[in-house]
């Protein structure tokens, strides 16, 4: 759950790795100016992130070849393998 202090106590605190996690808002005059968070956190944050963008292009493929296949331009495993020894050679 995120928190929110001013800059002067985000300040005061920056030796504390405790104090922000889970997030903290440090405001100037009561506007939000700048987010903090620990290093794990963030690691873990940009790993979702990856595994989202992983898993949307694999989707995205599949896709591509259902249509593909719709489309009549899929190949059987024969003509698949036929095709990888040719490029072997």
């Amino acid at each position: 759950m995120s928190q929110i202090m001013s800059q002067k106590l985000a300040r005061d605190s920056l030796g504390n790795a405790g104090t922000f996690e889970g997030g903290v808002y440090v405001t100037k005059n009561g506007v939000a100016e700048l987010f903090i968070q620990t290093a794990s956190e963030r690691h873990a944050e940009l790993k979702e992130l990856e595994q989202e963008r992983n898993i949307n292009a694999l989707f995205k493929l599949a896709m591509q070849a259902k249509k593909e296949i719709t489309d009549g331009k899929g190949m059987t495993p024969e003509e698949v393998l036929g095709r990888l020894r040719a490029a072997r050679n």
